[in-house]
C-alpha cells in the first residue's frame, strides 16, 4: 500500500531543495523546466527505497 502522506512529505522536501538549489545557481534551469515534475520523479524513487528498506528489516 502507498503511503501518500510520506510520499507528500518527501515530495515536500525534495521541491524545496530543488528551487533552494536554482536560486544559489548549482542546478541550470530552461523556460520549459518542471521543477514539481522532477520533484515527482526524484520522490517516488525516495519513497520506494525506503519501503524496500523497510521491507528488509
Amino acid at each position: 500500500m502507498i503511503n501518500y502522506i510520506m510520499l507528500y512529505k518527501i515530495r515536500k522536501k525534495v521541491k524545496k531543495i530543488l528551487k533552494d538549489k536554482i536560486f544559489e545557481e548549482e542546478l541550470a534551469t530552461t523556460p520549459t523546466s518542471c521543477i514539481g515534475c522532477v520533484a515527482d520523479d526524484i520522490s517516488w524513487e525516495i519513497y520506494y527505497l525506503l519501503k524496500e528498506k523497510n521491507e528488509k528489516d
